[in-house]
């Protein structure tokens, strides 16, 4: 399974801010480390970060912009109501759907202060915002330029990708990964919408996953598995690739060297991960 095969040539918030805030507790009922959130340069809120991720409370970014918002939040799921906008979160799905839309999502979500609390990520696509982070993940800044509330709709990939685009971004991220975990689907998706960026490759979705001007480019293409009816979740990896998710960086290739010759790729190439079974590279 070699993809692409040889290449081309080529809480509470804190009511004030202060010059040298005192360190934020973290307190027994929630061990999580304390993040400061501020808005235009105001202490505003108080976030957390578990395992290297920031966490930030949509209703404080909802009462800054003066959003209604209501959350009801279990062990196993929450519910997000901002507006008419639905988002929900389920504990054994690594995404959380908004509308007919999906928000990659793997470290999952945040109960704490009996309030919800999402990654900072999430925050960041739900409400067209962006959330600075410091290196020391102990202070957020969130930007200022104005809230752009997520809008989707059921049919929100079919309105806004080609039909034949689409059709063939799903088909061989299922053809290639389809024993994969979602990670490593939206990998090589990331892959084929690489190329297609890429001058050395065709200049549409379509045209690169049947790409054939060198050698053949994906192995699917030349056995007909390309055209196996697609499961749900390759769909869904196509969808979180065109919302700009991103696991295999600026990778061009990939192969599994478990079903294909490795040896090249080493050679010519820098890898840039390793995801489940797959070697990707650039």
């Amino acid at each position: 399974q070699a993809g692409g095969g040889e290449p081309r040539p080529i809480p509470e918030p804190e009511p004030t801010a202060a010059a040298s805030p005192a360190p934020l507790p973290t307190t027994a009922e929630h061990p999580y480390a304390p993040l400061r959130v501020y808005f235009d340069g105001l202490l505003t809120d108080r976030g957390y970060v578990r395992n290297g991720a920031a966490y930030l409370a949509p209703e404080t970014v909802c009462a800054y912009y003066g959003l209604d918002c209501e959350s009801k939040v279990s062990e196993d799921a929450f519910t997000l109501t901002i507006g008419a906008l639905t988002v929900t979160g389920d504990a054994a799905l690594p995404y959380f759907r908004a509308d007919g839309r999906y928000l990659y999502a793997p470290e999952g979500w945040l109960e704490a202060d009996d309030r919800l609390y999402l990654p900072a990520d999430a925050i960041e696509h739900l409400f067209g915002l962006g959330v600075e982070l410091s290196k020391d993940l102990t202070r957020a800044e969130v930007g200022s330029t104005g809230c752009r509330l997520l809008r989707g709709g059921e049919d929100y990939y079919t309105r806004t990708t080609q039909a034949d685009d689409l059709y063939w971004l799903i088909h061989i991220i299922y053809a290639e990964a389809r024993h994969e975990s979602l990670a490593c689907r939206i990998g090589v998706g990331n892959v084929v919408l690489n190329r297609v960026k890429s001058a050395v490759f065709p200049a549409t979705i379509m045209a690169v996953v049947l790409d054939r001007e060198h050698t053949l480019q994906f192995e699917p293409v030349g056995t007909g598995e390309v055209t196996a009816v697609p499961d749900e979740e390759a769909e869904i990896a196509a969808y979180l690739c065109l919302e700009g998710y991103n696991t295999a960086g600026e990778s061009l290739y990939f192969v599994n060297p478990a079903r294909g010759d490795a040896s090249w790729f080493e050679r010519a190439l820098t890898k840039v991960c390793v995801i489940d079974d797959l070697h990707f590279y650039k």
